[in-house]
């Protein structure tokens, strides 16, 4: 295959709402900037849309966890070869896989066909098994933190610290006052906002942050309002709390507004985004200040004096200070509210750093290096089986 001319196929679960999936689509769309063609394989979802509109063409295999869980060991083969015959079609001669089991198969199959695998672990959730066989099957592989980089090392699995990228085209704060009034938050009034999977640790985070909110609205703030974007396991259980504090204070505060494509516009709303990983870099693209915590836990307010540590923590996804708390959060918020100036000054700053350091076209760069390495690597090894 020519090494000049790059086609990577990417493999994920589905194409559902989520910090992962929205990495990938601003990669292909940056890849695309630069002449690599780029193909999707795996399950449908609510981003279908939006990677079809970026010239990414979506080769349909269920790829899903469910599917996979309940797979027949005959049915293995007829999955990897309709793998195959997508690599083969399309002449792939790279396959980039993001997750698994999905991304285990797509790598069984192309190196059934000689073509080189890299896999980038978005975190440290993956089962070990699991991490190993694709380790066994990758030609490179992607960190996208230093936590994560550490926990591969921890299992002697080299990998290559390649950081989750952000348009700046895409992520810049916008006009917010139209989404305001549609959700009936006064144009003044102090917002929060919470970008996330509703489930497990994260959901948890979500109701952390809701007591917390709950406490400064029984201090006094009767302006202070939350957004909470996103959807999951844990969606109804969190509104139903949200409703019941709602009807204790007397007044509707909370505003769930499920998953959202245009997750921008609100992140513009919002005078502190509370988040972890990708959503706190683009809430800094957009200028906005961050209250960085995650999977892991707390890390805090995001500011140029904990940049490095906020980085090597990963916004306190894959790692972090101390454990959330409903006390810890609203300290930090009621701080942090007290002086808006001051606030708006960390935001710019942020904004400056993150296009310095996780701007998606210099992210490509490396990304484009390596995939160029892994190609005439396998070119080389293939001469030499002749």
């Amino acid at each position: 295959m020519n090494p000049n001319r790059i086609r990577v196929m990417m493999v994920m679960d589905s194409l559902a709402i989520g910090g992962t999936e929205t990495h990938v689509l601003s990669i292909v769309k940056a890849l695309k900037k630069r002449g690599i063609h780029s193909i999707y394989a795996g399950a449908s979802g609510n981003m279908y849309e939006a990677y079809a509109r970026a010239g990414c063409q979506i080769h349909a295999v269920d790829l899903s966890p469910g599917t996979l869980l309940h797979l027949q060991n005959h049915m293995l083969p007829k999955i990897i070869s309709s793998l195959k015959q997508i690599m083969k079609t399309q002449k792939i001669n790279v396959v980039h896989v993001h997750q698994s089991p999905s991304g285990l198969y797509a790598a069984m199959a192309a190196k059934e066909l000689g073509i080189p695998v890299v896999f980038t672990a978005h975190g440290t959730y993956y089962p070990e098994d699991q991490l190993t066989s694709m380790n066994q099957y990758s030609d490179a592989v992607i960190s996208v933190s230093h936590p994560v980089k550490q926990f591969l090392e921890g299992m002697n699995i080299q990998s290559e610290l390649i950081p989750n990228g952000v348009n700046p085209d895409e992520f810049i704060e916008v006009d917010s006052s139209s989404l305001r009034s549609r959700l009936g938050i006064p144009d003044h009034a102090d917002t929060i906002v919470y970008a996330s999977r509703l489930s497990w640790d994260k959901a948890y985070v979500c109701t952390m942050l809701i007591w917390a909110a709950r406490r400064l609205r029984l201090e006094g703030r009767s302006q202070l309002n939350v957004v909470i974007v996103g959807d999951g396991h844990q969606y109804h259980e969190i509104r139903e709390l949200s409703k019941s504090i709602e009807s204790e204070i007397g007044q509707p505060f909370i505003h769930m507004v499920g998953s959202q494509k245009k997750v921008r516009d609100y992140l513009s709303l919002a005078d502190i985004v509370v988040g972890t990983g990708r959503v706190a870099l683009e809430a800094m693209a957009c200028g906005k200040p961050v209250i960085a915590i995650g999977n892991h836990g707390y890390f805090g307010l995001v500011t140029p004096s904990t940049y490095e540590q906020a980085w090597k923590q990963y916004f306190g996804d894959h790692a972090s200070v101390c454990k959330p708390s409903e006390e810890l959060i609203a300290n930090e918020l009621r701080e942090a509210l007290a002086n808006k100036a001051s606030l708006r000054k960390t935001g710019l700053q942020g904004l400056k750093w993150t296009l310095e350091h996780f701007d998606i076209h210099k992210i490509v760069n490396q990304l484009e290096d390596l995939y160029r390495h892994v190609i005439l690597q396998a070119g080389q090894e293939e001469v030499q089986h002749k």
